[in-house]
């Protein structure tokens, strides 16, 4: 019953689209019919997945599922406890956008056609998280690049064509790279199967094999995984597409589709290439960088949404450190085991290493949580003031308490505020760095690894202050938002007037995925860890982390010093960068904010762009136009030389041998005519007229024949015959 229960899950949206494509065509103005039937949807898919949790809880053998025959390779899907927490959190947040689009998409020109690939989408996404191989993941990681792309393009202004098409030319170039990858795997490994992979590759690497192949399979992967959860430096599609895809869309997108990007960072990081610390520094370099990059662009941007959306990409950063971070501890386990490290040493590790899986873990969940608050805020706002221009948004959540309350949890929360959901994953994440420094500083310089103390001292410093740097943007958000006044007072007395800025079910939406931050960030030993125990990723070593671990003390003033640190560096960033840069006189008496990142270091416009659409273009242009003249060059030689043109005797001008026939002959007679009449004789040209009527004549006939009532009456033709030629047998 479990199996067919994650083939159900998968494939129930794509069922649910040919109904609502169907009714669509009959009532394609009742709007809240289709929203309630988007609603439904949610709802059913959120109790399967939670049925697939249930049934795994309870120890029932969900095992692997097979659908065969397709791409001749079959699609597989598996349940473990990290694929049913996000296929839950899937179900969950489409379930929760789809209570907030009731309202939001309304007045929508294009709702049905939103919600018809809203529903493609979220099939591809739970076939992404219950893939069991690496072609499955393949398969529906395109499926939803493509659905996904209509999100961007929903509104259809020029704004959103372009980071629309931006959008899909990653997305298209990242699964090229992801095929390739997958075509060596399988050469390499010989199999695509997630749990054969982590043995064969194991089994090549004990066995001295050259695995540089692999290597390049994972950096094609990583190109097109690493678009879809922006890192850096393939993220360029994220700030334009957030901002144009509707509210609930640009939720999902940060919410949960970011996560299928990581989701496959992880498999490729743990299974594909395991206890290789090369490849998990190249990882955790990587996350530094993305989380730096997108902290500082969310600081300097002058618009809400925009803002949030570079927020995505620093906490994507965060998450990849702590995928660089196990891998890196993988490798030290690994080699400390092998030159007999023993008792309390190697239980360090594991304890360790322990925390940054669960701090990754935990920092996915709660990253949803908070960024589905965080858009669907954004979608409140902009419904009631038209722009997401943070001084045209100023002061509106003045006098608002529900807005007040949720917003404040969600920024307190993913800016790692202690008693916050954000502080409890962002505490196992920092902690992992800080005690392998450690670990390196003891017992490193006896060990071939990939990281140095200074390079982990590096990486805990720059993690502390992109902390402190999502704390500088969201304190930038709340004052905007809830303390400051706006500088039109007729506008904040508007604002101040507007009591009914949000319907009920778009409270619930926002209330629900509210609800969960605080709870976390209290209770971390009682919710958290046992979340985070149950989702943990079973690739390779992670096996090693099946036994009781030691609660983590979270409230420690060791671990509220790193909280500490990220606060004031925070404050320090605010207020250098936002009070005294971005507020600049508007007029003789206000100020306002304005976007102060350099406009010429947009790797969009002039890095992306200029040589996707430009570069590459242009120079294979050329190629093909030297490689053109060489076959028609190519050509005239030939023709002057060994195939030399000359003219053939029987050739007609035109018409073929009956018209030109009948044309000089009918022009014969006309002569004699005249000539017997004394008439002066003027040509008639038979010959061009017959020739023209036969064209007219023999290309209605070929229309005919192209037609399909011709190939019918043909085949009834046929079929005729050949009942005379049994009668006549029998």
């Amino acid at each position: 019953m479990g199996m067919r229960s994650i083939l159900t899950a998968v494939l129930f949206p794509f069922l649910m689209y040919v109904i609502v494509g169907l009714v669509s065509k009959v009532k394609s103005k009742e709007k809240k019919a289709f929203a309630l039937m988007m609603i439904l949807a949610g709802a059913v898919e959120l109790v399967m997945t939670l049925y697939l949790m249930s049934c795994d809880l309870r120890g029932a053998e969900i095992g692997v599922f097979e659908v065969s025959g397709v791409g001749g390779l079959g699609l597989h899907f598996l349940y473990t406890g990290f694929r049913g927490i996000f296929g839950v959190l899937t179900a969950f947040a489409w379930f929760v956008t789809a209570l907030f689009s009731y309202e939001y998409m309304k007045n929508d020109a294009n709702v049905i056609r939103y919600d018809l690939f809203n529903l493609l989408t979220l099939g591809a996404t739970m076939g992404i998280f219950y893939a069991a191989d690496l072609f499955t993941l393949f398969f529906f990681f395109e499926l939803m690049s493509f659905t996904s792309f209509m999100w961007v393009a929903h509104r259809q202004t020029r704004e959103a064509l372009y980071a629309a098409g931006t959008y899909l030319g990653i997305a298209v170039a990242g699964g090229m790279a992801i095929l390739m990858g997958v075509f060596i795997v399988y050469d390499r490994l010989g199999t695509l199967a997630f749990d054969a992979m982590y043995g064969r590759a194991v089994e090549l690497m004990t066995s001295g094999a050259d695995i540089t192949w692999l290597y390049v399979a994972a950096g094609c992967m990583f190109v097109g995984f690493g678009a879809k959860a922006s890192a850096f430096p393939v993220h360029v599609w994220l700030p334009d597409s957030y901002t144009e895809a509707p509210a609930p869309a640009t939720a999902l997108l940060s919410a949960v589709l970011s996560k299928t990007g990581i989701f496959g960072i992880l498999l490729v990081t743990l299974d594909m290439l395991p206890m290789q610390g090369s490849w998990g520094a190249f990882i955790l370099i990587v996350g530094v960088v993305t989380m730096v990059d997108g902290g500082i662009r969310g600081v300097m941007s002058g618009s809400f949404k925009t803002t949030l959306a570079y927020s995505s990409m620093s906490q994507i950063g965060f998450i990849l450190t702590g995928v660089g971070m196990q891998s890196l501890l993988a490798q030290y386990l690994t080699e400390a085991t092998a030159i007999g490290i023993e008792g309390a040493s190697v239980a360090e590790i594991i304890e360790v290493f322990g925390m940054a899986i669960n701090g990754t873990c935990l920092h996915m969940l709660n990253h949803s949580l908070v960024k589905l608050v965080l858009f669907l805020t954004a979608g409140v706002i902009f419904m009631n003031v038209g722009s997401y221009d943070l001084n045209q948004v100023r002061g509106f959540g003045r006098n608002k308490p529900f807005l007040f309350v949720t917003f404040l949890l969600a920024a307190a929360g993913v800016g790692g505020i202690p008693f916050l959901n954000g502080y409890v994953s962002k505490t196992l994440l920092h902690e992992s760095i800080a005690e392998y420094g450690a670990l390196l500083e003891l017992t490193g310089s006896s060990l071939a690894l990939s990281a140095t103390p200074v390079m982990i001292k590096v990486v805990e410093a720059l993690f502390l202050f992109s902390g402190g740097l999502t704390v500088a943007y969201m304190t930038k958000l709340f004052v905007v938002l809830f303390v400051e006044k706006n500088g039109d007072k007729k506008v904040q007395e508007a604002y101040d007037a507007r009591k009914e800025y949000a319907s009920v079910l778009t409270k619930a939406a926002i209330g629900v995925c509210a609800l969960p931050i605080p709870l976390i960030g209290l209770l971390p030993n009682l919710v958290a860890e046992p979340v985070a125990a149950y989702g943990l990723v079973r690739f390779g070593l992670s096996e090693l982390l099946r036994h009781q671990q030691e609660h983590v003390h979270f409230f420690t003033l060791k671990n509220l010093s790193g909280a500490l640190i990220s606060i004031i560096a925070g404050a320090v960033v605010y207020f250098v960068a936002v009070r005294f840069m971005m507020l600049r006189g508007l007029s003789s008496n206000q100020k306002g904010y304005r976007d102060i990142f350099p406009s010429w270091l947009n790797m969009e416009k002039y890095v992306y762009r200029a040589v996707l659409y430009t570069a590459i273009p242009f120079v294979l242009g050329i190629i093909s136009r030297i490689l053109d003249s060489i076959v028609d060059i190519l050509v005239v030689i030939l023709r002057k030389t060994l195939y030399s043109d000359r003219a053939l005797p029987y050739e007609l001008p035109e018409g073929n041998r009956v018209t030109h026939g009948i044309g000089v002959s009918m022009e014969r007679v006309r002569l004699l005519y005249c000539a017997v009449t004394r008439k002066e004789y003027t040509p008639k040209n038979y010959v061009h007229k017959l020739a023209v009527r036969e064209i007219d004549v023999f290309e209605n006939f070929r229309i005919i024949e192209r037609s399909l009532s011709f190939g019918l009456f043909m085949f009834c033709v046929g079929l005729g015959l050949t009942m005379i030629y049994l009668l006549v047998v029998n």
